[in-house]
């Protein structure tokens, strides 16, 4: 006769209460990607910045909110300044700045051994000026004064020996094409450059082995951001170079910027109506001859032609 159930009582098992032992490492596993992934996050936001940043705009950009994760945030930091990847700001403890330690090396070697680039230049300005690989040149013209016109023949005089690229911000095909057929000798075919409608981020476009021939570079407020833009586009090259006109106000030795548009080009020329000016060469073609402070007068004849009325001379052989 039976006495009560048959079976035997149940035992629970530990493992309902308990993770297995592939159920830790799963839940191990998944803390350590989701910090792996965070140190990832945070490296590739440092990497990308400028200048000083703030441990806000970090948990702003990766949507950081929890304590916890603020607080791997903040290890993470410490390692990185521990490591001199970040470096701490002197004076506010809340911000810090990625050190940017990467070079490119300069093989002077090798390079001793070259020849300046066969660059020629409206005005014969290689008699004065040396042109080498990397090399940023500057135009800075008033309204009218030819700036164009003096990138178009310098397009002309080189474009049977290089590579040119114009990136040209104000004119459409139909504008350029009547700006070009206005040189003597030349049909619209014998053109032999790339031009291409560009306004900002020149930088993004540099040809880095070409030639580069940016009009204009548009400068809106700000006027002294002129020297990060050169710096960015200089950045940008290898054995090329680039040529770079800026605005200038008539009757100012310089163009929007001023001296901060002189940091980084090895040539600075400045043009007003019939008179262009050796602001600054660095690249001295005859060592005996300091090209700084010449200047050449001249007309222009059918928006396109310079025709020398006094070449180059000290300005105060002018008499004035």
């Amino acid at each position: 006769m039976s006495m009560g159930s048959s079976h035997p009582p149940s035992t629970k098992s530990t493992s309902l209460y308990c993770p297995s032992d592939g159920a830790l490492a799963l839940q191990r596993d998944k803390s350590v990607t989701k910090s792996v992934t965070l140190a990832q996050q945070i490296e590739d936001f440092v990497t990308g910045t400028t200048g000083w940043f703030s441990y806000e705009e970090i948990d702003r950009e990766l949507c950081l909110v929890q304590a916890g994760d603020k607080a791997n945030r903040r290890q993470i930091l410490k390692r990185l300044r521990d490591a001199g990847v970040l470096e701490a700001h002197p004076r506010d403890n809340k911000l810090l700045r990625y050190v940017k330690v990467a070079v490119r090396l300069i093989d002077f070697k090798a390079a001793g051994m070259k020849a300046p680039l066969a660059v020629r230049y409206p005005f014969g300005i290689e008699r004065h000026f040396r042109t080498y690989p990397g090399n940023v040149l500057a135009i800075a013209g008033a309204a009218d004064s030819g700036k164009t016109a003096f990138l178009l023949n310098f397009i002309r005089l080189n474009m049977h020996d290089f590579s040119i690229f114009y990136q040209c911000s104000e004119m459409g095909g139909p504008e350029l094409a009547s700006r070009l057929v206005k040189f003597e000798g030349l049909a619209l075919e014998d053109w032999n450059f790339t031009p291409e409608e560009r306004s900002r981020d020149f930088a993004d476009v540099i040809r880095p082995d070409c030639i580069n021939v940016i009009d204009y570079l548009e400068l809106c407020g700000d006027f002294y951001m002129v020297a990060e833009y050169l710096k960015a586009i200089h950045d940008r090259l290898s054995s090329g170079i680039a040529v770079v006109a800026l605005q200038k106000k008539r009757g100012a030795e310089l163009g929007r910027g001023g001296d901060f548009g002189m940091e980084k080009p090895r040539l600075y020329l400045s043009m007003d109506a019939g008179k262009l000016t050796i602001q600054k060469a660095k690249n001295w073609a005859d060592s005996q001859t300091n090209p700084n402070g010449l200047v050449c007068q001249f007309k222009i004849v059918n928006g396109c032609t310079f025709i020398v009325t006094q070449d180059w001379h000290k300005a105060q052989d002018d008499g004035r």
